[in-house]
């Protein structure tokens, strides 16, 4: 290993020393995330922006022991909130283990299969991202979507910090709400247009409920109000509501979400 690279996995470990005499990221079951919280702290910015460079050059190993837990990990034994704070972590964390392992890219859809064909070792199964993500999605939490986050511009911010159960409702709230208040990427109206992120074009299904949308899938400002507005910015829920809008999905920026110095 690279000078470089023992210099960071130490600074790691002794960061751990510090968090773990009084924050310890750990749900009720043992799945403790610390390791993962120190790394985030080190190399994500307060705007979710991740210094991919310093983790490639000296963070990769602290990454890798924490990704062999998630590997060894049963998640059959995890309660329901455990499991989903599992499958967001592991998300994550394999998200950038993939972009370092690729390190320099300008976008992950640089890395062909990227999402759909490279497997990491979760759980105690090989998986893809898509396969990760759809773990997490099946446990019923549509606000999951704003704590998954592909490593790409428009995504939602990543987090200084791991998802444990104890705070799960209180994180996705906060993730939710501030993608939401962000006119370049999450909500805005124009005029008599609602735009939106993607990310109600392709998960529609998940955020609203089963039926609602009807047969042709329609997503409306109608039917997503009720279920978006108790994230939402009073003006913002009050223009949804009063006005006729059409909807409109923002432009995807799939450039790394990266710190630029």
């Amino acid at each position: 290993m690279k000078s470089r690279e023992w210099l960071g996995l130490w600074m790691t470990l002794g960061a751990l020393v510090m968090l773990g005499s009084s924050v310890v990221f750990a749900d009720e079951r043992g799945m403790d995330h610390t390791a993962w919280d120190a790394l985030l702290r080190r190399y994500v910015d307060a705007h979710g922006a991740v210094d991919y460079r310093a983790w490639h050059e000296e963070g990769r190993q602290a990454l890798e022991v924490y990704l062999q837990r998630l590997a060894e990990t049963d998640v059959s034994r995890l309660a329901n909130d455990e499991a989903l704070t599992f499958w967001i972590n592991a998300y994550n964390a394999c998200v950038v283990q993939g972009v370092l392992e690729h390190y320099p890219i300008h976008s992950v859809k640089d890395v062909p299969g990227f999402f759909e064909k490279i497997t990491y070792r979760i759980g105690k199964n090989s998986l893809t991202l898509n396969e990760i993500e759809s773990r997490g999605r099946t446990l019923g939490d549509w606000r999951v979507h704003f704590a998954l986050v592909c490593a790409s511009s428009s995504c939602p911010f990543l987090r200084r910090e791991p998802y444990v159960a104890g705070r799960l409702d209180e994180q996705l709230t906060e993730q939710t709400r501030r993608f939401l208040a962000d006119a370049q990427r999450g909500v805005r109206v124009e005029g008599r247009t609602l735009w939106l992120s993607k990310i109600f074009d392709w998960y529609k299904r998940d955020v609203i409920p089963a039926g609602e949308l009807g047969w042709l899938g329609r997503l409306t400002p109608e039917k997503l109000l009720p279920r978006i507005e108790p994230y939402l910015d009073r003006d913002i829920a009050q223009a949804i509501r009063s006005k006729r809008l059409s909807i409109s999905f923002l432009d995807y920026d799939w450039s790394l979400n990266e710190q630029h110095k």
